[in-house]
């Protein structure tokens, strides 16, 4: 009596499973070995704080080592490069913000030696911070219609500055300029701190800054509030209009955000595990009371989501830069 085959169509089946689903495995093996979050920014800062607090939580979940290094540089460019030509393993990661994904990338194409969009596997959008448009109180304007106004009845008088040439700051108030062509001349400065200093003192009309960094100036009445730059309010600040809410602004949107990344090529289910142990570090309570109370709006989108995004600021940024006249060099 020959022998039933059902054991060879069972071990075929069985075999064709395994070259079908491969990555269920190794997505329940990993991390094999420590993972590196390749901060793009000096420690101190938040984006060393954002990769220290997902090492942090990420470490507890998969009971492994997790670590971050920074690798400071090129305003970013160090690690963001770094990272595009480590191995796809989803053992070396990059937390970093737009202005390296989305900014270098168009001001200085000579010196960037990755593809923001070819090289990275988007994991996850984790956060968003944006910028309040602070005016000094002897500006004779209470609202942003008001400084729009102004700006109307003098152009080229007013002056705005920024933490240095092509950062977010600057470029919202280039978006501003385009947005409704605009006469108004920017004073690029070596950090926010001083231009911030200036404004108080009356040397700079106004300037976009970090919600974070300017919300205390405005607490204590040093500067005067007049939008803020998400698409729509901030919870911390739900007096404050959004820039998007005046006529001729909806589109208008310019925060700082951070990000993680892998590199190109890494597989699919390590990625989406990446995304799901972020929404699981974000849905601590501790964690969303220490980024909210700042002004910082947690995110945690999915992969395609935040590739979107990229995507996106892209070509919105690019559309900026053209009209300002913005070099790229």
């Amino acid at each position: 009596m020959p022998k039933s085959p059902l054991p060879c169509t069972v071990l075929a089946i069985f075999a064709l499973l395994q070259c079908a689903y491969p990555c269920r495995a190794q997505d329940a093996a990993y991390p094999t070995q420590t993972v590196r979050l390749i901060s793009a920014f000096a420690a101190g800062g938040g984006n060393d704080f954002m990769a220290r607090e997902l090492a942090h939580k990420f470490g507890e979940e998969w009971n492994k080592t997790v670590i971050v290094e920074d690798k400071t540089g090129g305003n970013g460019d160090i690690a963001t490069n770094y990272v595009a030509h480590a191995a796809p393993d989803g053992h070396t990661l990059l937390v970093t913000t737009n202005a390296t994904i989305v900014i270098n990338p168009q001001l200085f194409k000579s010196a960037i030696n990755f593809d923001p969009v070819k090289d990275f596997a988007a994991v996850s959008l984790l956060a968003r911070q944006p910028f309040l448009l602070v005016v000094n109180p002897s500006l004779p304007v209470k609202t942003l219609g008001e400084l729009i106004d102004y700006a109307r009845a003098h152009p080229d008088k007013l002056n705005f500055g920024s933490s240095g040439a092509g950062g977010g700051a600057h470029l919202s108030g280039e978006m501003l300029k385009t947005f409704l062509n605009l006469k108004m001349t920017h004073v690029p400065y070596k950090g926010v701190a001083p231009a911030l200093q200036d404004v108080v003192a009356g040397h700079l009309d106004f300037m976009f800054a970090a919600i974070l960094t300017a919300k205390p100036f405005v607490d204590d009445g040093r500067l005067r509030v007049l939008a803020v730059t998400s698409k729509t309010r901030n919870p911390s600040m739900p007096d404050v209009p959004a820039v998007a809410e005046y006529p001729g602004l909806e589109k208008f949107e310019a925060d700082l955000w951070y990000g993680l990344l892998a590199p190109a090529g890494t597989d699919p289910a390590i990625v989406q595990k990446l995304h799901q142990s972020a929404v699981h570090a974000f849905a601590d309570p501790a964690i969303r009371a220490r980024f909210e109370s700042s002004g910082t709006i947690l995110v945690g989108s999915a992969p395609d989501e935040f590739a979107k995004v990229i995507k996106e600021d892209l070509e919105k940024w690019a559309a900026v830069f053209k009209s300002a006249g913005m070099t790229q060099n």
